[in-house]
């Protein structure tokens, strides 16, 4: 849903029985983190150079320091915010209650080729002890199929390694197609084990919605960031 008081976009599932969580999906009118999130003096905001890989960095102290590059953060830190930036590619916020665990992801097609939201999941078992059960997963703004067009660079490599691929093309012409980048992350987030019911996606077009988004195919390189992100304001019980 649309936050008007902040021009931020939120889901209803990280709502459900979480008191202390704050995330926000960012837009052109907010790209940064909103007024009424864990914003302050004690709240630590954490980014890292994104380079559209796969690496994933595990925060477990707050005296952490940031160096390197990833494309998704995970920590069980209160006081963290951990965000991402986009403009096109695919943000994803995931959060275990029940341990409080929680991450922000960004995918572009390298990324998403590469499992990063698998990687990212797994992170979250392994270094934090989360379960399959209680992970949710947000998935937000990015370009639609309506509006990606892909050449072989991305359809071969999609071909050769996910025998589900046409599920996440629409109109294949030779070596083009359009790529439902939303819908190949969530289809890996359902095959590493997360529940549909526990996935939530954000079904807006960053391409085709200019008032609403920066996007880097439709405008080129002088477009913004959108900021994306969760983080806890205290230890969920």
């Amino acid at each position: 849903m649309l936050n008007t008081l902040d021009s931020i976009i939120t889901v209803p599932l990280f709502a459900k029985g979480t008191v202390g969580v704050c995330h926000y999906f960012g837009t052109k009118i907010a790209p940064g983190p909103p007024a009424t999130s864990i914003s302050g003096p004690s709240v630590r905001v954490v980014t890292v150079r994104q380079v559209h890989g796969t690496e994933v960095l595990a925060i477990d102290r707050r005296t952490v320091a940031a160096s390197g590059s990833y494309d998704a953060i995970v920590t069980n830190q209160p006081g963290v915010l951990v965000a991402v930036e986009t403009a096109d590619c695919v943000p994803i916020l995931f959060l275990d209650p029940s341990r409080g665990v929680y991450a922000a992801v960004h995918a572009g097609w390298r990324g998403t080729l590469g499992g990063i939201v698998t990687k990212t999941v797994r992170v979250m078992q392994d270094r934090f002890g989360s379960h399959l059960r209680s992970i949710r997963a947000a998935i937000g703004p990015s370009i639609g199929v309506c509006c990606y067009e892909v050449n072989g660079t991305v359809l071969t490599p999609l071909k050769r390694g996910f025998p589900y691929w046409a599920d996440v093309v629409e109109n294949v012409k030779g070596t083009k197609a359009h790529l439902d980048l939303r819908g190949f992350n969530r289809r890996q987030l359902e095959e590493a084990g997360i529940g549909p019911d526990r996935i939530e996606t954000v079904n807006l077009c960053t391409a085709c919605h200019r008032d609403l988004f920066y996007s880097y195919r439709r405008d080129g390189a002088r477009t913004g960031r959108m900021m994306s992100g969760i983080g806890l304001t205290a230890v969920l019980s």
